[in-house]
């Protein structure tokens, strides 16, 4: 093999690395995007999941507040219908 056959070997093969090289550079940024755009539509989902979660939280917080003051009042009708019962027992003994 001459010299200059060499050569032309050598810058077939440096040629061919510098390809290989590209590629998998280009095939690695896609990957990393990839990962990236996964990473955001992840979070985007958590927030909205989160979101929703404190709104059902905030709706039961309401929904225990109403709740306490109609047994609040169910309670006072309740005594006041007891009471009755007895000062009607208590006038007809």
């Amino acid at each position: 093999m001459t010299p200059e056959q060499r050569f032309e070997r050598l810058e077939r093969i440096l040629g061919r690395l510098a390809t290989s090289a590209r590629k998998a550079r280009t095939e690695f940024h896609e990957k990393i995007n990839i990962v990236i755009d996964t990473q955001i539509k992840d979070q985007a989902l958590w927030r909205a999941k989160s979101e929703a979660i404190n709104e059902q939280l905030r709706a039961l917080a309401v929904a225990q507040v109403e709740l306490t003051k109609s047994q609040k009042l169910t309670d006072q009708t309740l005594r006041a219908f007891i009471n009755n019962q007895r000062k009607a027992r208590n006038g007809n003994s």
